[in-house]
């Protein structure tokens, strides 16, 4: 009897200890500041003098099966002046979600716009839909989270909503190729 005792007290132990790491804070391994400042694409444009930044993507999957792919974009005009966005591509199956808004841990997105949606091949699991969408951020944001990182949750009009983390090593790193500092 006390064997039994003593393993459902081991088992309970077990359970809540994964509990509990099911619920830490998000990370990214593998993030690394110099991977992220190595893997910025800058592409200058001759004819306009300006330049884009193009963050590395962050590739996940979430609960609702949503694969996520995003990442940080700048654009910098001839004159100096950056505007960032957090470009996000949202696929996943069945129907049309429609994206509509998005917010900033908790605080509405400065601007959300659709880039594109299109449906592609439709099996068994259904048909694949993709989103692409754009939030701007403001350079004190990005500024700000770069030692905490930030979320943005993404609503659609059919009550799905998609938790975007980006962890502070990537706005480090994405921040020092922008800012061509090391």
């Amino acid at each position: 009897m006390q064997r039994i005792i003593c393993r459902i007290a081991l088992l309970l132990a077990v359970s809540v200890s994964l509990i509990a790491c099911n619920h830490n804070d998000k990370k990214i391994s593998g993030w690394e500041i110099n991977d992220v400042y190595h893997s910025t694409i800058i592409t200058p444009n001759a004819i306009t003098g300006s330049k884009t930044f193009q963050g590395p993507p962050i590739n996940t999957m979430d609960e609702a099966n949503t694969y996520e792919m995003f990442g940080l974009k700048a654009e910098q005009s001839k004159q100096g002046v950056k505007s960032y966005e957090l470009v996000a591509q949202l696929t996943y199956f069945s129907q049309w979600r429609y994206y509509d808004s998005a917010s900033q841990e908790g605080s509405p997105a400065n601007a959300f716009k659709v880039i594109g949606r299109e449906a592609g091949a439709c099996g068994e699991r259904g048909c694949i839909f993709r989103e692409v969408l754009s939030i701007s951020l403001p350079e004190a944001f990005l500024k700000d989270r770069q030692s905490k990182g930030f979320i943005v949750t993404i609503s659609s009009k059919s009550g799905i909503k998609t938790e975007l983390y980006v962890p502070p090593q990537y706005i480090q790193g994405y921040m020092q190729a922008v800012n061509g500092s090391k």
